[in-house]
């Protein structure tokens, strides 16, 4: 019963529509129809031309993930495990809310909030190729797609000690990993149409 509180809570709190309200009231557009047409902080910045409205978004995004983490982590005693699939409900919600007929986000700004109430090891690496690929790449979406596929890899060869070090709550390194797959699954099924549109761009 936890579990299934757990995710549909955590649905609910990740599918609050941030960047589609916020650009919504700050420029009076539809973010679903404006730029890359992303329910995201990146679209946001991008249609309203204000980076004080992206990072507003951004870590209005990331808090969706944290609270969610939070809540379940400390007020209903979840386990890494049920914590984990709360933050991954939230993660779903961004990038499919009901509200806005399943057109969302990406997630990696819940994914990031959420991640700091269980263990940054994650952030840290993904955040560490992402800035590596986009100095090579010159593009946010290889590099996006870069680190996701990798901060996982990585994650697995890191040693065991590092990780736990950097853990939140006392949880093994065999589980973060094993999660860390999970989370880069549901990241990049939501990068899916980049993919599609990368593919053609490169044959």
């Amino acid at each position: 019963m936890i579990v299934i509180i757990g995710i549909l809570s955590g649905y609910l709190v990740g599918s609050i529509p941030t960047a589609f309200l916020v650009v919504r009231f700050k420029a009076g557009l539809d973010v679903r129809t404006q730029g890359s047409r992303n329910v995201g902080a990146l679209n946001a910045y991008n249609v309203t031309q204000s980076k004080k409205t992206g990072i507003v978004v951004g870590m209005l995004d990331g808090l969706k993930g944290l609270a969610v983490a939070l809540a379940v982590g400390q007020l209903l005693g979840g386990s890494f495990w049920i914590q984990s699939l709360a933050l991954s409900g939230a993660i779903i919600g961004h990038n499919y809310p009901v509200w806005l007929r399943f057109h969302g986000g990406r997630g990696l700004s819940t994914a990031a909030g959420g991640m700091f109430a269980i263990g940054v090891s994650y952030t840290i690496v993904w955040c560490l190729t992402w800035f590596i690929s986009s100095k090579f790449f010159k593009d946010v979406l290889h590099a996006n797609l870069t680190a996701i596929i990798l901060a996982p890899i990585i994650i697995l060869l890191l040693p065991s000690a590092w990780i736990e070090a950097l853990m939140v709550r006392k949880v093994s390194a065999t589980d973060y990993r094993f999660f860390s797959h999970i989370l880069s699954g549901i990241l990049l099924l939501s990068h899916w149409d980049a993919v599609k549109i990368l593919l053609k761009i490169e044959h």
